[in-house]
């Protein structure tokens, strides 16, 4: 079977997302999602509530957003903290220790806290999100073929994620995932096995101007 998961979403709980479990909820849901993977920046409290999610029919994949010290890392599959701070290369062997998978997230991107060329290479990555829903198409398209060049080189799995903060932007990108059974395992195991194809859009330029205006506030507590 095949299924249409948004492998990047962030709750509230990052803090810098204003996107409630609830409205994780509907907002997949309404986009026909079957599922979604919790990303939350550092954290894992939002996963203590995934039996809301689970009663509305969604299949939730637990994983954690690192901020490694060459960039942010996807650990998906994983529900247990891992260390900030940490170059890239360590980060990946806990986050396989802890039976987890490896995803650069948003790489490449001039904008965001993200991996480069020679960390992609090296570090021992298991997937890469070359479809980030919330990276520009304007500015992002250079990078976005040199990440597709670089998986065919690289042998690593495509994945896409809508990376989204708010409700209206759940499911804007996500990854096509085919599985034998509808687990968490299963789909684990798909990703890193390549059996996955990304799909989706990205944000347009007025909803770019509208997330960088709600993280300001943030930051300054305007």
């Amino acid at each position: 079977m095949k299924l249409r998961i948004d492998l990047h979403v962030h709750t509230n709980y990052s803090g810098d997302s204003k996107l409630t479990i609830e409205a994780l909820a509907s907002s997949a849901l309404e986009n026909e999602l079957d599922g979604v993977a919790i990303t939350d920046h550092d954290t894992c409290e939002a996963l203590k509530q995934v039996k809301k999610l689970e009663e509305q029919g969604l299949l939730v994949i637990p994983g954690i957003e690192i901020s490694s010290s060459d960039g942010h890392i996807i650990g998906l599959g994983i529900n247990k903290l891992i260390p900030s701070g940490l170059p890239a290369d360590e980060t990946i062997r806990e986050i396989k220790r802890l039976g987890g998978i490896a995803i650069a997230a948003h790489p490449l991107c001039p904008f965001k806290k993200s991996v480069g060329e020679e960390v992609l290479r090296t570090a021992g990555f298991n997937a890469i999100e070359v479809l980030n829903a919330s990276t520009l198409p304007i500015i992002y398209a250079s990078e976005a073929r040199k990440l597709n060049r670089l998986c065919e080189e690289l042998k690593l799995p495509q994945v896409g994620g809508s990376d989204s903060h708010t409700p209206e932007t759940v499911g804007r990108a996500y990854t096509l995932v085919e599985v034998e059974e509808r687990t968490v395992r299963a789909v684990v195991k798909t990703v890193r096995n390549g059996k996955t194809i990304p799909e989706g859009s990205r944000i347009s330029l007025q909803e770019a101007i509208r997330r960088l205006g709600m993280k300001l506030k943030q930051r300054f507590r305007v």
